[in-house]
C-alpha cells in the first residue's frame, strides 16, 4: 500500500465514522497511523493503539511522547508537560490532575488510573523535568482532587435536566457549589 492509498484509507475510514471525528490529519497519531496502514494494508483503530502503547492505565496509554486518555475523544497530555503546577490556595499542586478531575469523565472510579499514569509518566519522561522546579506537594495535591471529586459528585445528585437534556443551574445550585470550594480542607 503506497501513503497516498493509506491516507485515502483513513479518510474513508473518517468520513463512515468508524475511527474516531478528531482522527484527522491534525490528529497526533495521524503520521503514525499512516505508517501502521502502509505497513498492515489496513488500518484496525484498536489494533494500531496496542501497537504504539508502551503500558495503560485503565483508559490511560502512556506512549513514547505522550499519555493519551481513550476516554471516547482523546485527551492527550505533551511529555514536556508533566511538570506543569498550578498555585491552589496557596498551595504548589500538580495542574493536570486538578485540571483533568474537573472533567465529567473523570470519576472516583477511574481517577486512580489517571494519578498511576501520571506520575508513571513524571518518571519515565523524567528527561523533561524543569531543572529548578519548586517543591510541589503531591499529597496536597490528590488531597485537593479527592474533594474535588465529591464535590463533583454531590452537585451531579442535586443537577436537574429538562426534556432537552439541557442541564438547569439555579442561584442555589451555584451558590451551594461555591460554598463547597470554599470549605476544601487543606493539609
Amino acid at each position: 500500500m503506497t501513503e497516498t492509498e493509506a491516507r485515502n484509507h483513513l479518510y474513508e475510514l473518517w468520513q463512515n465514522g468508524e475511527i474516531p471525528n478528531n482522527f484527522d490529519e491534525d490528529h497526533s497519531d495521524y503520521g503514525k497511523a499512516v505508517k501502521f496502514t502502509i505497513k498492515h494494508g489496513e488500518f484496525d483503530y484498536e489494533k494500531f493503539y496496542e501497537s504504539i502503547a508502551i503500558i495503560r492505565f485503565g483508559i490511560w496509554q502512556v506512549e513514547s511522547d505522550a499519555l493519551v486518555g481513550k476516554g471516547g475523544r482523546d485527551y492527550i497530555i505533551e511529555c514536556s508537560r508533566f511538570w506543569e503546577t498550578r498555585e491552589y490556595n496557596g498551595h504548589l499542586v500538580w495542574d493536570w490532575l486538578i485540571h483533568l478531575c474537573e472533567k465529567t469523565w473523570i470519576t472516583k472510579e477511574n481517577v486512580n488510573d489517571l494519578n498511576t499514569a501520571f506520575f508513571f509518566c513524571q518518571d519515565y519522561f523524567k528527561e523533561n523535568k524543569p531543572a529548578n522546579l519548586p517543591y510541589v506537594s503531591t499529597a496536597q495535591t490528590l488531597n485537593i482532587q479527592k474533594q474535588l471529586l465529591d464535590i463533583s459528585e454531590e452537585m451531579s445528585k442535586r443537577e436537574k435536566v429538562d426534556e432537552r437534556g439541557i442541564v438547569d443551574i439555579d442561584t442555589e445550585d451555584m451558590m451551594k457549589y461555591g460554598e463547597l470550594l470554599n470549605n476544601i480542607k487543606y493539609l
